[in-house]
């Protein structure tokens, strides 16, 4: 008898701390999800302080600033379907758009989302662009999508940038 009452002693000690062990793990389980959403909320803020950065540097024709939010092989798509590949080319369009005209633009984030250290940014987009040799306004509306990559740094980037519209701007061909 005394064999048998150590037995189910021990068993019940074991069943015991089996439990508290869970218990223990499913504690420090829900303690990690608040960390795992702050990086997330931050990720969501700087890909939002990009897109404000980007918005205000082509208003008031910041070219350095404006490459900068860029990746060295950034990739930009034209509503022509051209792809402007690197930060030569990128300087390029984006002196030749800078020159030419005076942007009123508008961004609408529709959705953004992060992966690791990927992400994209997705909406619509209304613009006025004024010509500034002739001073004619045009309207423009379209969508938009920025791709992001999170440097070795922690800095995210443009990798990708694609613009549509239903009508599209006359741009000067850039010289490089």
């Amino acid at each position: 008898m005394t064999l048998r009452k150590t037995t189910a002693h021990t068993q019940r000690a074991i069943f015991a701390n089996s439990c508290i062990a869970l218990l223990t793990l499913a504690l420090l389980l829900t303690q990690f999800r608040p960390a795992q959403a702050a990086p997330q909320a931050d990720a969501l803020a700087n890909l939002a302080l990009i897109r404000e950065t980007w918005t205000k540097d082509l208003h008031d024709k910041q070219l350095d600033p404006i490459l900068k939010l860029y990746s060295a092989d950034a990739s930009f798509l034209q509503p022509t379907g051209e792809r402007i590949t690197g930060q030569t080319a990128l300087r390029a369009l984006f002196t030749t758009i800078m020159a030419t005209f005076h942007s009123d633009l508008t961004l609408h984030s529709q959705k953004v989302e992060v992966s690791g250290d990927l992400a994209y940014d997705s909406g619509d987009y209304q613009e006025t662009l004024t010509t500034i040799a002739t001073g004619v306004k045009a309207s423009y509306s379209g969508s938009y999508l920025m791709v992001f990559k999170r440097e070795r740094s922690g800095e995210w980037k443009i990798v990708q940038h694609v613009w549509t519209g239903a009508t599209v701007p006359q741009i000067p061909k850039a010289t490089k």
